[in-house]
């Protein structure tokens, strides 16, 4: 009878470790408005990033707008697109310089029609390319922060060209990932096995 209660509260915490899994962000989408270089006139040399207005114009403090995002796939699907040069269609914030950039918190926001909370938490750039005499690009590492959703790992990828105030695409990618239990729903599961272990060794 107790080994019989003992196993059937094993199950139950077996089914608590299931619940536990990681729903991680899956899929893609782009972004896109305007940047200005910090420490020259021209993006190919930007030491930075300033971003600016919905509509192109540059802007004082600490971040800029959205111009507009979407082709979303996998969970990013549902929030389909924007485009707004008026109000715009979420905040990114500057970044002051690429050599010595630590984490942004919601780097970038976005504003979505149907309530979803979208943000990227920016952790390092991992590469700045300078293809051309007018253009920049950077990879970076970060984690996308999504309503309904586990906080995943993911990259994001911005190119831009031109001089002056110039448009910018960017892409977010969620990592790939695989559901893996939770380190406090493993211990869970450990130790109710070992007791059950203990019960049917007493008993034997």
């Amino acid at each position: 009878m107790l080994l019989s209660k003992s196993l059937i509260a094993a199950a139950a915490l077996l089914g608590m470790s299931t619940a536990a899994f990681a729903v991680p962000v899956s899929g893609q989408f782009s972004l896109g408005g305007f940047v200005q270089a910090v420490g020259s006139t021209n993006i190919n040399a930007a030491t930075g990033m300033n971003f600016a207005n919905a509509s192109g114009t540059s802007v004082t403090g600490t971040s800029g707008l959205l111009s507009n995002y979407g082709a979303g796939s996998g969970s990013f699907a549902s929030l389909g697109a924007c485009g707004n040069t008026a109000i715009g269609c979420g905040t990114i914030k500057n970044i002051s310089s690429f050599a010595s950039i630590g984490t942004i918190s919601q780097f970038f926001t976005l504003s979505t029609a149907n309530g979803s909370t979208v943000s990227f938490d920016l952790t390092s750039i991992t590469n700045v390319s300078r293809p051309g005499s007018d253009a920049i690009g950077f990879l970076a590492n970060g984690f996308i922060n999504f309503s309904g959703f586990d906080r995943t790992a993911g990259l994001f990828s911005l190119s831009a060209q031109g001089n002056s105030i110039t448009s910018f695409s960017a892409t977010t990618l969620a990592a790939a990932a695989t559901n893996v239990p939770e380190p406090t729903s493993m211990a869970i599961l450990g130790g109710s096995v070992a007791v059950i272990g203990l019960i049917r060794r007493k008993k034997a």
